[in-house]
């Protein structure tokens, strides 16, 4: 699987889809992504809240983030489970980063080209074309900052970072398809298969706990092994933990559960 970033303005959205269109590779953009969430019956607005926005400070706030993201994941992971896959954005580089034989792309330009090549697809003026550019940008990085604590910008997040500054969009696709077709990357890709669908069974068994039964754990964490899930968290009553566990264990795919969910009894003022 290839996960793309990219700049606004520096081709990555026209790489990406030439890159699935080569590789004959699924591809999740924003209205995939919008398809596959409503299907999980998460509510469109809060979609347009989030969507590679940096949200206001009121949903800095609300457990709705939390919401989001773990449905964000459970779709993606689930698309990805699916088959060979390009992903564009929505912090694909950081949600599959721990994914062996995934190759994370950033793409950029130099700002001026970037100004430029918006300019002439929107028949914008400078100034118009600028704002687009950095106003995207800083949506794009604050998302990264919100959603995941991370820094958009870091090299570290990516495994190639393409210029478009001279290079074509079919240029950079064969770059991509070059890393692709190395070694060891190509090694590891049954380990990576099994990456995503412990990933996605954990992240169902959060929804399952979190949204679907509502029960109250607190710092939920959820680990899953080749079907085996654990369970790590606090509840202030135990009849949360061990319903808990029973809801885990009703997950297809879940062979067993370790329920490590301690109690910690609420405190009640007099």
């Amino acid at each position: 699987m290839v996960t793309i970033s990219r700049q606004a303005g520096s081709g990555g959205d026209e790489i990406a889809r030439f890159l699935a269109k080569e590789l004959e590779w699924d591809f999740l953009d924003k209205e995939a992504l919008e398809r596959l969430l409503t299907e999980r019956g998460f509510p469109m607005v809060e979609f347009e809240i989030y969507d590679e926005r940096k949200p206001g400070l009121w949903h800095r706030f609300s457990a709705e983030r939390d919401r989001y993201l773990h449905f964000l994941k459970m779709v993606s992971y689930d698309f990805a489970r699916q088959g060979s896959c390009v992903i564009l954005g929505r912090g694909g580089q950081i949600m599959f980063r721990d994914v062996p034989g995934a190759i994370h792309v950033r793409v950029v330009a130099p700002l001026h080209n970037r100004v430029e090549a918006v300019r002439e697809k929107f028949a914008y003026d400078e100034r118009r074309a600028r704002h687009a550019v950095q106003h995207e940008d800083n949506e794009r990085a604050g998302f990264h900052r919100f959603l995941f604590h991370a820094n958009w910008d870091s090299p570290d997040l990516y495994d190639l970072i393409i210029s478009t500054r001279f290079i074509s969009e079919k240029s950079a696709a064969d770059l991509i398809m070059n890393a692709l077709d190395a070694e060891d990357v190509a090694a590891v890709k049954k380990q990576g298969a099994r990456k995503l669908e412990d990933l996605y069974l954990a992240q169902r068994v959060s929804i399952a706990v979190l949204y679907e039964q509502q029960l109250p754990i607190h710092l939920l964490e959820i680990e899953a092994v080749d079907g085996v899930i654990t369970l790590k968290g606090t509840a202030g009553n135990r009849e949360s933990i061990g319903r808990c566990e029973t809801v885990a264990a009703d997950v297809p795919g879940v062979t067993s559960v370790i329920n490590e969910v301690s109690f910690v009894p609420e405190y009640v003022g007099v």
